[in-house]
């Protein structure tokens, strides 16, 4: 295709053809058949040098820190056997991620290979693909363009923000000692057992059948490791519940505080157990890498089911010791199912996500809902727009555990 600067020549010999016809001037002649090769050569240099390129990319690092910078490679081979002639380059990026990623690139023997560089912002967590490359070719006078596509695509996983959390939260063991607690898996032997509600994917070999008898439902056995001490992260991801759009949503001030939490337990070697929806197979403590990749990728979801979840969790399917709940503000139902929930734990902590005050207002009842938690037993904070989490996790550390009320006390 030709450039501005090509239809302007080939639009100046035109006129000068007129002209030199009009006026009988056979220099203007010869001016403007020179005028129209020129851009006719311009055509076809496009065409028949832009070679076959091969692009190889590299991306370091794979997996970025949230707001860390990213280094990308291109390696260009001309695999033709004709010269390249001078190229622009523009590997394509998400824009959710900042950076230039435009470069020029001098012509390309044939079988020759050269380097570009150019830096990302990891400005957004998430998976994305960087590529494919576009490559845009010009005659030495800019008289014509190709635009051609170089595909191939490589994966670059943006983690989600991480706050370094005070020290000084008691963890607990793996069994609640208050009124009404629902109790866990003790000690016996090398093991802990117990029976809980089958989970499609559970070894049928493990059918208590005395108990599925009794119940009238499937029953199996649930052992668990005390040499192995863990927590339950439960993240409330319901589309409808949370407000705002980008980095500043409160999807993502849910995701940055689960995810500084999986930091803050790895460190003190605690295994985690991340939910974000219903179970649908024994759950498996992840490791710090694991839960923060799974963390990046994580959406708020219209299906998601916070009653579902909040029920495993109290049959104690996900396990025990800690719970960690960071969610919107809970209906009245939804909160004595989270009171219900943790009365297995010995230490519940509550992140209340006030997600209106992301797009409008705080709402007032976050700070009533926070009330009701720490009647009982919960260590609770309200996180807002702005807030500081490391701030907010402080306020946990003052708080003192108070005696579990009975059942009736969270209706």
């Amino acid at each position: 295709m030709l450039t501005s600067r090509g239809i302007g020549l080939l639009v100046a010999a035109g006129v000068l053809w007129i002209t030199a016809r009009a006026l009988g001037v056979a220099e203007l002649q010869i001016a403007a058949v020179a005028a129209g090769l020129l851009v006719l050569v311009a055509v076809v240099a496009t065409r028949l040098v832009v070679t076959r390129l091969e692009v190889d990319r590299v991306v370091a690092p794979a997996t970025a820190a949230f707001g860390a910078p990213v280094q990308v490679a291109l390696t260009i081979t001309n695999r033709s056997r004709l010269p390249s002639v001078p190229l622009e380059l523009e590997d394509h990026v998400p824009a959710t991620l900042t950076g230039r990623s435009r470069a020029r690139l001098a012509p390309l023997a044939p079988g020759r290979r050269a380097t570009v560089r150019y830096r990302l912002t990891a400005t957004h967590r998430g998976r994305f693909e960087l590529g494919p490359v576009e490559v845009r070719a010009r005659d030495p006078f800019g008289l014509a363009a190709r635009h051609t596509t170089v595909p191939g695509a490589t994966p670059l996983t943006v983690l989600p923000p991480v706050t370094t959390l005070p020290p000084g939260l008691p963890l607990g063991g793996a069994v609640a000692t208050g009124r009404g607690a629902r109790p866990r898996p003790r000690a016996q032997g090398e093991d802990t057992a117990n029976v809980r509600e089958y989970v499609r994917g559970d070894d049928l070999r493990t059918v208590h059948w005395a108990s599925t008898a009794h119940r009238g439902e499937l029953m199996v056995r649930h052992t668990e490791s005390r040499e192995e001490p863990r927590a339950v992260l439960a993240l409330d991801l319901r589309a409808d519940r949370h407000r705002g759009a980008g980095p500043r949503a409160s999807e993502e001030a849910a995701v940055a505080a689960a995810a500084s939490i999986v930091v803050h337990l790895a460190a003190r070697d605690r295994g985690l157990v991340l939910l974000h929806r219903p179970l649908t197979e024994p759950p498996r403590a992840g490791d710090r890498d694991e839960l923060l990749a799974e963390l990046a990728e994580v959406r708020t979801e219209d299906a998601v089911e916070l009653p579902a979840l909040l029920h495993q969790v109290a049959q104690g399917l996900a396990g025990g010791g800690t719970l960690f709940a960071v969610l919107t503000l809970p209906e009245a139902g939804e909160l004595r199912q989270l009171v219900r929930a943790g009365r297995g734990f010995s230490t519940r902590v509550a992140l209340l996500i006030d997600a209106p005050s992301h797009t409008t207002r705080p709402d007032p009842a976050a700070d009533e809902t926070a009330a009701a938690l720490r009647a009982a037993g919960w260590r609770v904070v309200v996180l807002r727009a702005g807030d500081q989490l490391d701030q907010r996790w402080r306020e946990l550390l003052t708080q003192r555990r108070v005696a579990v009320p009975s059942a009736g006390a969270a209706r």
